[in-house]
């Protein structure tokens, strides 16, 4: 009980409200994260669209929204490779 208190208390200070349920753990977190990966390359996409059409756009931005991308894509990059790695030393374990 008292642990339930204390992260309600946490989420009442955070969000000014107490959430309704526990956050959904490392697939909730990979979830969202995913979303964020999506929506900079969306982000991206649109502004190398909006350069390529000729409309009103600074090149800085593009690049800035390229190399964001970039960078997101990197990082996951690395978190699956770690994700598999940790899956395969899980496999070589003996019982």
């Amino acid at each position: 009980m008292e642990i339930g208190r204390i992260q309600g208390a946490g989420a009442l200070a955070q969000t000014g409200s107490v959430a309704a349920k526990p956050a959904a753990g490392f697939a909730g977190m990979l979830g969202q994260a995913l979303g964020q990966l999506q929506s900079i390359s969306n982000n991206a996409d649109a502004k190398v669209q909006a350069l390529a059409t000729g409309q009103d756009v600074e090149l800085h931005d593009v690049m800035l929204a390229l190399e964001s991308e970039s960078l997101a894509m990197n990082l996951v990059t690395q978190v699956r490779n770690k994700a598999v790695e940790a899956y395969q030393e899980v496999f070589r374990m003996q019982m």
